[in-house]
Order: C-alpha cells, then structure tokens, then sequence
C-alpha cells in the first residue's frame, strides 16, 4: 500500500519504519527542515525502552538510577533505571531507519488540508502543493495535530499542559533525576531536575496555566544559570479520543497518547506504532487491538485527576506511605509505563491509600 505519514518525529518515523519493512510504499513529511529540531521534550526513557530492541548508546546521554521525590515537608529516594537522551540524536537515529528500509522523509512539507480522499502537502521552500492520494494517511504530527482537526478527530473537550525546560549549568548529582511538588513549587504537577552530568542538567516544569511564571520563580530560588531555553504544548490523554476513521490513523501524541501523570509518550507511543502497523498488515481493527495501551493511557488519567486536586499536606501523606518499605519496594519494581500491577499491588498492601480516591468522586471516571 501507499502509506503517507505526517511528521517525521520518532513516532512518525517508527511508523515508517515498521511499514516500510513490511512491504509498503512510505512517505514521510515533515513540516520542519531538519529532523529532530527544534527540541521539545526532556527526553527521558524508562527502561521499558529496552523491549524495542534499539541501541540506546546511539543517543544516549546518561543514565539515571535514582529518582528523588520532595514534597513540602517530606522527602523519598527512590530506585529506578531511566536513559536520558539526546532527541536530535535519537530522532534522526530511527528516521535513518526508516529510510534505510526505503522510506522517503521529505523535510519542509507541511500538511494542509483534506480534500475527498486527497490530502493536500505543501513545499515551504518551492511554494508548490502536492496533491496526493494515500491509501492510508497516518498523523503523527504532535499535539496541535492539523491532521486530526482536518479529519474531525480532535475532540473539543482536549486539554494541553504547557511545558517550559531549560538546560542549566550547576552542579548535580549526575545519576539522579530530583522532583519538586506542591502548591509552591508547581501547583497540579511538579517540577523535575534531569542531570545531562554533574555540571548540567535539564530543569523544567509543566502546566495548564502560568508555567512560565512558576518556572522563572523556581530557576531563580534555585540560582540556575541557563544555556538553552525550549518550551512546548503536551497532550492530556482523553478517552473519548477517536484514533481512526476511513484511511486515518492518530499515533503518539496527535492522539493524546501520553501519561497523564508524567507526560512523557514515547514508550507508549511506540507500543501503540507496534499495534497499529499489526493491524495495517493483518486487517485487524486498531481501535479494539490498541485496548491494552488505553488501559494504562486511562489508569494514568485517573491518578492526574487525583493528584491534580493535592493539597501540600495529601502529598507529604502519600511519601509517608510509599516509604514504608514493602511500598517503596513495589515503586522500586515496576516503572511508569507500567501503572497497572503498580496501582493494584500498591491498593492491596497498603489500603490507607484508598484515601485519595476521594478526589474522584464527582468526576467522570469514564
């Protein structure tokens, strides 16, 4: 088949990759003129990441194995494995595979519109609009996806946290990743300190509203010394989501595919490029194969809701409890991408958390 995909992101690019070694024709566009740029994201992989198979040490920067939580008057260490990455390295690592299977990345191209079954792509540099006729269109064009509002897929009742990074010079514990909660420091979600070494480090925050402010009050108590600032739009997963209709198919975060309590999506993202390219070969319905995924995108969203709503003193309760060491152990265990045993294991051990769930009452939980 014809396969056009839109944004040559790593998700796109996975995309392309997985179909071009299947057989398919694939070409990918990109609005931008280089892969990889500009950089909007952290860049954190939990080791998860390992069950794809790619080398890591093509792009990687560092390796993490601590996260330390603080919280008002509470504090916790926690041990896990996450790789710190480059995202113009890895970008362009896996958009070279892709093109080693024979897909084609076609920087500077821009989708437009639809029209009937055409897509309409348009040249920045030349002006000249390409008038194509896929036989499956896949948007893979990030949050603001112009191919999900062009096939009627993004839904009105989507939200989008604003995140603001910078890399910073200082002096860091270069092997721990350290992050900041409460109503002081980054209201409904949490600051993060990412070690790139011991003398940099990429410092951000994300939010619905006013992230700009509460990142400059937390660079200046923290007297970080910035080199490069960068910024973005983050999708909150919503379950009323379409992620396919006629050719169309939303993947990574034009799909809103990203954890809601931490929003990062490449892992699930590439899961969800896994399933979709299953379907593609195997005439199989993405919307029913994709359910494991959804099922962790939604245990996510239920615990943004919770958490969301914490006062300083819910959060130094919640260290209290994972510090016990039959808790801190099950956090120890399983990482983000994988909420489910997590959650249940964490309920059955220790009930007293139970106690946040009152913060659900009254919301829609579906």
């Amino acid at each position: 088949m014809d396969i056009a995909i839109i944004g040559a992101g790593p998700i796109g690019s996975y995309a392309g990759y997985l179909l071009a070694k299947s057989g398919h024709t694939v070409s990918i566009y990109e609005n931008h003129p280089q892969v990889g740029l500009p950089v909007q994201c952290t860049g954190i992989l939990t080791s998860d990441f390992d069950e794809f198979n790619l080398p890591v040490e093509e792009f990687l920067v560092n390796t993490i194995n601590k996260i330390e939580v603080f919280t008002p008057q509470e504090s916790i260490s926690i041990k896990q494995k996450d790789y710190i990455v480059c995202r113009t390295r890895f970008d362009n690592y896996v958009a070279n595979l892709a093109k080693g299977e024979g897909a084609k990345i076609l920087v500077n191209h821009s989708f437009q519109r639809k029209e009937g079954y055409f897509i309409i792509i348009t040249d920045s540099k030349s002006g000249r609009e390409l008038k194509l006729k896929p036989d499956i269109v896949i948007g893979a064009d990030g949050p603001l996806s112009p191919v999900a509002k062009a096939y009627g897929f993004y839904h009105p009742e989507r939200e989008n946290f604003f995140g603001v990074q910078a890399t910073v010079e200082g002096k860091f514990d270069p092997h721990t990743i350290k992050t900041f909660f409460g109503s002081q420091v980054c209201p409904g979600f949490f600051a993060w300190v990412t070690p790139e070494s011991s003398t940099l480090a990429r410092v951000g925050l994300a939010m619905k509203n006013n992230s700009r402010e509460y990142f400059n009050k937390f660079l200046q108590q923290n007297n970080f010394t910035v080199k490069e600032m960068q910024a973005g739009t983050i999708p909150v997963y919503n379950p009323k989501q379409k992620l396919s209709q006629d050719n169309c198919y939303l993947v990574g975060d034009a799909s809103g595919y990203v954890k809601a309590t931490t929003l990062g999506g490449i892992v699930p993202a590439m899961k969800q490029v896994q399933i979709l390219v299953d379907c593609i070969n195997g005439g199989k319905d993405y919307t029913q194969e994709i359910a494991p995924v959804r099922k962790k995108m939604w245990i996510h969203l239920q615990i943004q809701k919770i958490i969301s709503q914490f006062s300083d003193k819910d959060w130094d309760k919640l260290i209290s409890y994972v510090r016990q060491p039959e808790i801190q152990e099950l956090f120890e265990k399983y990482t983000r991408d994988n909420p489910i045993p997590l959650v249940a294991n964490t309920l059955l051990r220790e009930p007293r958390f139970l106690y946040f769930l009152k913060y659900l009452v009254g919301s829609k939980v579906f």
